[in-house]
């Protein structure tokens, strides 16, 4: 039995032996070809999972081993492009916890024959309307967030590119483009100045306020200071006006506002949790929302009225569902749909909806001036008013069409907006220079926004606050006056 063992681990050592001659000139082979610059595959696949810390480190010193030299470059078009990639450079910025070919996916070959660069939106979607306003919706990240102030617009594909080599006829190289401060206009005006190429305002606009959401998805900044004006103003013209529901008797009480205010507080308190909130409800409803009485008093009155009101409270509504939406997920396709104001449906949508206002003006204001009916009286509140609405509603249209006209949105898509489409091509037969002329259509337009909004408190659209308080004490009191103003 000794005598077999010992035959048999002769044998198998024989064989080992044998293994290890007829291997050696393969491995010599291996390692000349790697001292030729050949990469084995377990240089790449053997290491650490790339979804863990120590992946993401351990492969970017392996992409490091080549783009920490100088000499790192790429021709491209016949000019030499440096591929340098600075580690400190690198390890300061938002992207150090992020492997290299978790972006670069396509250089994982070696040696690299495709190199088309990060795709940034696969990772950072697009922004919200207060950092990227919906002209930059298709704006290449390039554009902004390099340091670099070469950039050109592609005419095949209508995008901007950044450019691959400065003033020098120098190659513009990775480590050269760092992010700059959103909040720094400076870093907006590389695009947005007189100079410019590709279709950029001369000015920086400010983001949209908070006021804007009566009509618009926006924000909730107060912006420019002319918004902290209107603001103001509101703010201010509300709570006189509240003070002047209180200067009667409140159940009695003639003289404590405290006193009026606690008592008010208690009714109201009392009506949420009693049956009576049902008739509130119902009240809301059919008289404030779908404007019951007044389609009982005319129906042509009702059709005036609703065009305008009904378009304001879509809007309105439709932006704070934006607001909504993207609070919960701003990266998803129905976030980002509703923001963008180039988006097929909502182009559509704002138009008709901008269209219903202005036709509801004309024809209230077609009533006073022409038609004069006996039971209508014209004030100049009213002329105010009427004014300020359909201006507010001509400069929307006319600043849509500038920003089709400027951004160059493809027919196609830009004939959704069936109001600002047309426009754009009227304004295009103009003389006018509109990268200069668009800062002051949206400047106009921000103004009178902010105008109509401060005005609210103070005019004839006071009503859309005094006329749902009283027919809702006119509810829970049982007493309805015989004529409203």
């Amino acid at each position: 039995m000794n005598a077999k063992i010992w035959k048999g681990s002769g044998i198998a050592c024989g064989i080992l032996m044998l293994l290890l001659v007829t291997c050696a000139p393969l491995s010599a082979g291996i390692e000349s070809d790697r001292k030729a610059g050949e990469r084995l595959c377990l240089d790449c696949h053997g290491r650490s999972n790339i979804n863990t810390n120590a992946g993401v480190m351990t492969s970017r010193a392996f992409c490091n081993e080549c783009h920490s030299t100088p000499d790192c470059k790429r021709v491209v078009d016949g000019k030499p492009v440096s591929l340098n990639v600075s580690s400190k450079t690198f390890q300061e910025s938002p992207h150090q916890y992020v492997a290299c070919i978790h972006c670069h996916a396509d250089v994982a070959r070696s040696p690299h024959r495709t190199q088309s660069g990060a795709q940034c939106r696969d990772c950072h979607s697009v922004h919200g309307e207060g950092t990227a306003r919906a002209p930059h919706l298709r704006v290449d990240c390039q554009a902004c967030h390099f340091s670099s102030i070469f950039v050109r617009l592609n005419a095949k594909d209508n995008r901007i590119k950044l450019a691959r080599i400065n003033s020098e006829k120098q190659p513009i190289g990775l480590v050269d483009h760092s992010l700059n401060d959103l909040s720094d206009d400076q870093s907006c005006e590389r695009c947005h100045n007189r100079q410019n190429t590709v279709g950029a305002p001369a000015a920086v606009l400010p983001g949209k306020s908070l006021l804007c959401i009566v009509c618009h998805p926006s924000p909730a900044t107060v912006g420019h200071p002319i918004f902290w004006v209107a603001l103001i103003i509101l703010v201010g013209g509300a709570l006189a006006m509240v003070r002047f529901w209180f200067i009667g008797s409140v159940q009695g009480e003639k003289e404590s506002m405290h006193r009026k205010l606690g008592l008010v507080s208690e009714s109201v308190w009392q009506t949420l949790f009693s049956r009576k909130i049902i008739t509130l409800l119902r009240v809301m409803v059919f008289d404030i929302l779908l404007q019951r009485r007044i389609l009982k008093e005319s129906v042509e009155r009702w059709s005036m009225h609703s065009l305008i009101f009904f378009a304001i409270m879509a809007r309105f509504l439709l932006s704070l569902l934006t607001g909504l939406i993207f609070s919960i997920d701003p990266d998803g396709e129905l976030a980002l749909a509703l923001i963008d104001k180039n988006n097929i449906y909502m182009a559509f949508i704002y138009d008709m909806l901008g269209i219903s206002i202005f036709l509801g003006v004309l024809w209230a204001v077609t009533q006073r001036f022409i038609v004069k009916p006996t039971h209508v009286v014209t004030e100049i509140e009213d002329n105010l008013t009427l004014g300020l609405a359909g201006l507010l509603v001509v400069m929307g249209f006319l600043s849509t069409g500038a920003r089709l006209l400027l951004t160059q949105i493809p027919p196609d898509v830009a004939v959704y907006s069936f109001i600002g489409f047309p426009v754009s091509k009227a304004l295009g037969l103009l003389p006018l220079d509109w990268r200069r002329v668009y800062p002051y259509l949206w400047y106009i337009h921000a103004i009178l926004g902010a105008v109509f909004i401060a005005y609210l408190p103070f005019g004839k659209l006071k009503h859309i606050f005094n006329v749902p308080l009283t027919y809702l004490i006119e509810e829970l009191t049982g007493v309805k006056k015989e004529k409203r103003v």
